[in-house]
């Protein structure tokens, strides 16, 4: 038996992305098509730093899942746990791009064919060999990928396997806030590390503190929350350490993609065994590298080009 020794569970979407910058989606008049989807982008950023990944998805039986299974072959990504949805569409999401300021993005996604990944998906036998499985947290909007996700949870954590949640709270894709928080702490139950920018910890924690809110997260089990701050930084919080980590110097053409790399970067490190500091400023280069591109998935950067802006940009103080 065969597998990979991370995969990612959640978004795997089309993104398109609009050429002209600083203007509004309704006078956009062409876009660049990427694969996209948190998930998608954290599978093809953890594949291009070497790790052998793997993605637990859905896509469309339409012309952009046949795009979006395509590039993941290319990208190296095991796509043995990326089914043909039958019923629903590959999702889609439009961006106009504002930089540095954030993007203006529109989601075409109700319904869609990630949404609608469940147990049939994925391949237990094959999971329970990773050594960490990654959750873009959307995918516990809806049923059945919420079944789907906890179960996926809980056989990683059985067979010893870490958890790594990304947060990527969106209000929009929930009923209300309420039922939102309930999944989010059965998952969270199951996680050991949490990765959140400040509205998702906040969120998360009940707190608009990151410690206060960190140490609600350990109270559920969580063993780290790295809180991805943009340009002020990282915040580690661990059980036996807290630190804070300064921005990397960049120029910001696309802010969406950037908790992708980091994240995906960050896994790299845990897989690797390294030390929460060098994790922490590894992922955040990484970050830094996609914000300054044009798209998520394509931006992911491989592991010489992290190691190689490591070395030559200063970071901020």
């Amino acid at each position: 038996m065969s597998g990979a020794e991370v995969y990612s569970l959640g978004r795997v979407i089309v993104d398109l992305y609009a050429h002209e910058l600083h203007t509004p989606l309704r006078k956009v008049e062409s876009f660049h098509k990427y694969l996209g989807g948190s998930a998608g982008n954290t599978a093809v950023g953890l594949a291009r730093l070497g790790a052998k990944a793997g993605l637990i998805s859905r896509v469309g039986n339409d012309q952009f899942g046949a795009f979006l299974s395509e590039k993941l072959a290319e990208e190296g990504v095991d796509t043995s746990m990326v089914n043909t949805d039958p019923n629903y569409p590959t999702g889609l999401a439009f961006a106009a791009l504002f930089p540095p300021a954030d993007s203006d993005v529109l989601f075409y996604r109700k319904p869609c064919a990630d949404a609608h990944v469940s147990l049939e998906d994925i391949d237990f036998e094959v999971l329970r060999t990773a050594k960490a499985l990654t959750v873009s947290c959307t995918v516990l909007s809806q049923s059945p990928g919420r079944e789907a996700t906890l179960a996926a949870l809980e056989a990683n954590r059985d067979s010893g396997g870490v958890n790594i949640l990304d947060l990527d709270w969106r209000p929009m894709f929930w009923q209300d806030d309420e039922e939102a928080r309930v999944i989010y702490r059965a998952a969270l139950r199951l996680a050991d590390v949490v990765l959140a920018n400040e509205a998702e910890l906040v969120f998360a924690g009940q707190s608009d503190k990151p410690a206060d809110a960190a140490r609600t997260l350990f109270s559920l089990g969580v063993t780290e929350v790295v809180a991805k701050r943009g340009g002020n930084g990282v915040l580690y919080y661990g059980n036996e350490e807290e630190f804070y980590v300064p921005p990397v110097a960049v120029e910001v053409l696309n802010t969406l993609g950037a908790g992708d790399g980091f994240g995906a970067a960050y896994t790299y490190g845990l897989l690797q065994g390294w030390s929460a500091q060098k994790r922490v400023r590894f992922a955040a280069a990484a970050g830094a590298i996609v914000v300054s591109r044009h798209s998520c998935s394509e931006a992911m950067p491989t592991l010489e080009e992290v190691k190689e802006w490591m070395d030559e940009t200063p970071q901020q103080v």
